[in-house]
């Protein structure tokens, strides 16, 4: 099992009975952020409220298992593409989503979950963008030693 998997299913268990009240809160969010892309109006967010939080506990309960994942996920990414968004709006989503929990979950947001939540944040950040951009963050062996190299010289 993933290390930070149980602290991502504590805090979708403790917001899954309110799960409205969040997404309200990320949406209201979302609508002070400088994002690019087309999102739902408030009243699309919330019909679709409960469909996120299946998407979000089954990506959660699978990240142990990348491999599941990535189609699902990649298949989700799909309207974030439709909706024209771009790599800082992919930043921008996690950013909005993690201060949303922050501030929905209060003293439940331990250190523990904020790490766990980091780490899952950027590994949708790095698939989105290889996935959406096709950007990557990993780097050859050969690009690694010629930045060594450039940083002594």
């Amino acid at each position: 099992m993933n290390l930070q998997q149980p602290a991502l299913l504590k805090n979708l268990t403790i917001i899954k009975p309110n799960f409205h009240a969040f997404t309200a809160r990320f949406h209201d969010k979302l609508a002070e952020s400088c994002t690019e892309m087309s999102y739902p109006t408030a009243l699309q967010f919330n019909e679709k409220s409960f469909t996120l939080f299946c998407v979000l506990e089954r990506i959660v309960k699978h990240l142990d298992r990348p491999t599941s994942v990535a189609p699902f996920l990649a298949y989700h990414l799909i309207y974030l593409k439709n909706q024209g968004a771009s790599k800082n709006d992919i930043k921008l989503l996690s950013n909005v989503f993690y201060e949303t929990l922050k501030e929905h979950l209060g003293k439940h947001f331990t250190y523990e979950s904020q790490l766990a939540w980091q780490e899952a944040l950027r590994f949708f950040e790095s698939f989105a963008n290889n996935s959406l951009f096709n950007v990557s963050n990993v780097i050859s062996l050969q690009q690694k030693i010629e930045q060594k190299q450039s940083h002594k010289i």
